[in-house]
């Protein structure tokens, strides 16, 4: 058997270092050296490259936080922020939020309970209105099945309604295509109004307090149709838009 023949960089240590110091740096440096394997995916792509931008972004807002930053559509919708829950899915629980809008749209319309003639104008401040509140009926859809369905908005976005029934049920109707139906009480009087101050069995005020008494009034109510192609717009959006009348050729 022919004799191992001794490794060219273990002859070349021994010429310059004793026979102990040049076997541990060759099974240091050589033997046992660290091989650094590259990586073998390639090129980053441009959207690893953009997803790693986030990462780093992400983590610097981590370490230095400063401002908050604002709730994305995305993460409010994964949180059910907006979502209804069922113990509020209660008819009875808006119809004094259902009597506070009536008071408001009546101030809208009219600046005060006198009631006069609706021209353009009321049509426009019907426009920028809110509807949260208001009892709306549908009268006309391209589905049949949502036809007569009624309730109070509580909720009025770009595209739908959502309305709370007496039956305690929620109903997204979507404004496409949708004609919904409304009722403006108003107070006609017929008479001269009363100042009465209400007193005890025994002739004294109990409190100094002065009620108004209309003698033979009688509420009536004004009906408003809402076609909701020409009302897909949110209500913070509506407040502060022009509105111009123009020639509707579906009408």
């Amino acid at each position: 058997m022919a004799p191992k023949q001794q490794p060219i960089a273990l002859a070349l240590l021994s010429r310059a270092h004793s026979p102990e110091t040049a076997t541990r740096i060759y099974t240091d440096r050589v033997l046992h050296r660290p091989l650094h394997v590259g990586s073998s995916k390639g090129e980053p792509t441009a959207q690893q490259i953009r997803r790693e931008e986030r990462i780093r972004k992400r983590l610097a807002r981590t370490r230095h936080p400063g401002r908050p930053a604002p709730l994305s559509c995305r993460r409010a919708r994964a949180l059910d922020l907006y979502t209804i829950p069922p113990t509020a899915q209660k008819y009875a629980l808006y119809v004094p939020l259902n009597r506070l809008w009536i008071s408001y749209i009546q101030e809208v319309l009219w600046d005060s309970k006198i009631y006069g003639p609706l021209n353009s104008t009321h049509a426009a401040k019907l426009c920028s209105a809110d509807f949260h509140g208001a009892e709306l009926e549908v009268v006309r859809s391209k589905c049949v099945s949502r036809v007569g369905v009624r309730g109070i908005v509580v909720k009025d976005t770009r595209g739908v309604f959502e309305l709370v029934t007496p039956k305690d049920e929620i109903k997204i109707l979507p404004k496409e295509g949708t004609i919904f139906r409304f009722q403006v009480p108003i107070w006609q009087e017929e008479s001269k109004d009363q100042l009465v101050k209400p007193q005890n069995a025994s002739g004294e005020n109990p409190e100094e307090k002065t009620v108004l008494v209309s003698e033979g009034a009688s509420q009536k109510s004004v009906v408003f149709e809402l076609h909701g192609d020409q009302f897909q717009h949110r209500a913070a959006d509506r407040a502060n838009r022009k509105v111009k009348p123009h020639y509707l050729p579906n009408l």
